[in-house]
C-alpha cells in the first residue's frame, strides 16, 4: 500500500477511464475529469460500494474526488458517461 502523501501526489500512477465498459485494476480513489455517472464500483472483495459512497443515481461534477478507506481499493469501476482519473494503490 502507498502512503497518503504518495497517493495524494499521484506518485502511485494513474489511468484515465472513460467509455461504458468495466475497468478493472487497483485504485485507491479517483478524480472526475469530465462530469461523470458511475454505474458500478466494486471494492477489493468485489462488493458494490455504490450505496456506501452515495454514488447511485447522481452525476459527479468535474473535480470531485472519491476515495476508499486505507486498506481498501476499487477493483472495478464502470461509467455511464464522462471520464475519471483513477489513482493506483
Amino acid at each position: 500500500m502507498s502512503t497518503a502523501t504518495e497517493f495524494m501526489s499521484g506518485f502511485t500512477g494513474c489511468k484515465v477511464l472513460s467509455g461504458t465498459g468495466a475497468n478493472t485494476g487497483r485504485w485507491q480513489g479517483f478524480v472526475v475529469n469530465a462530469d461523470a455517472v458511475v454505474s458500478a464500483a466494486l471494492d477489493k472483495n468485489a462488493a458494490s460500494v455504490m450505496t456506501t459512497l452515495g454514488l447511485t443515481g447522481i452525476t459527479l461534477k468535474q473535480g470531485t474526488f472519491i476515495s476508499l478507506p486505507e486498506g481498501d481499493y476499487f477493483s472495478s469501476i464502470t461509467l455511464t458517461s464522462g471520464s475519471i482519473v483513477a489513482y493506483n494503490v
